[in-house]
């Protein structure tokens, strides 16, 4: 799934962090996959478009650069890879894992945009929920994920720690998230005031709030916000920094993180 493109209907009240109750992803995710299984096709036309503007060039460039930069053929895995619009950036990859969580967005994914151009000697495709998908420890030398968080999928401490999990010593991450000051001020200050009050309302009124339908919920953060999650995690070598997105098929700003797994671990933080 990617934001660069005409989504699903969501609402920016609804965010997976205005409430104390978890996330039912598997809720979520079915009602995600519904709404991408719509426009499948639509979004396969709309790759074709992106990969012509410099937002995607400035992707590109980063995953070419962290493909290529373990000097020997890696094995890597796309989270939420949707159509396979990044699948001609990398370089020396010998074993591509895609997983998305619709099926329709992984069946034109066999066609990838820029197809002729993909090194990948081999390309595996999964569709799976990332929150509740798992993999041995180890397994991939990189991951990466765009255009996923943000749009019914949120940055949790958990999933970070499923990355690192997955990761072998000295592999790379890679993601960006929607920023919340894409949102319109308004938006943001009705999302503050929301979840401020919610842990005082009724229960009968927390249930409609979390019942309601036709969206999926918005899960945009802030720098500050996203910079408290990878600190949380296992992760302790990171960035996050802004970047504006200007292509014709989203504007907006993102947050991208790029973080590391070192190649010797101290022993009290592998058992944390």
């Amino acid at each position: 799934m990617s934001n660069t493109n005409k989504s699903p209907v969501l609402n920016p009240e609804q965010t997976g962090e205005n409430s104390t109750a978890p996330m039912d992803f598997k809720s979520i995710g079915e009602q995600v996959s519904a709404s991408y299984g719509n426009i499948a096709t639509r979004y396969r036309s709309d790759d074709e478009i992106e990969v012509t503007t410099e937002h995607h060039r400035h992707l590109r460039g980063i995953l070419g650069t962290l493909s290529s930069s373990f000097g020997r053929p890696i094995t890597t895995l796309d989270v939420g890879c949707g159509t396979g619009r990044y699948f001609y950036c990398l370089k020396s990859v010998a074993h591509l894992v895609g997983i998305d969580i619709s099926e329709a967005m992984l069946n034109i994914a066999t066609t990838p945009v820029k197809q002729n151009e993909i090194s990948v000697k081999k390309i595996e495709l999964h569709c799976a929920n990332a929150h509740l998908k798992s993999f041995p420890p180890e397994s991939f030398d990189l991951i990466y994920s765009l255009g996923m968080f943000g749009h019914g999928c949120p940055v949790t401490i958990e999933l970070c720690n499923k990355f690192h999990d997955w990761l072998a010593p000295g592999g790379r991450l890679f993601f960006d998230a929607v920023d919340i000051a894409t949102l319109p001020p308004w938006h943001r200050v009705r999302r503050q005031i929301r979840r401020s009050i919610y842990p005082f309302l009724p229960q009968r009124l927390k249930h409609a709030l979390d019942q309601r339908t036709g969206s999926v919920p918005f899960c945009g953060l802030s720098k500050r916000d996203l910079e408290k999650i990878m600190r949380a995690s296992r992760f302790t070598d990171f960035s996050v920094s802004s970047h504006v997105c200007q292509s014709p098929l989203w504007r907006g700003l993102h947050l991208e993180c790029a973080a590391s797994k070192p190649f010797m671990m101290k022993q009290s933080q592998q058992h944390s």
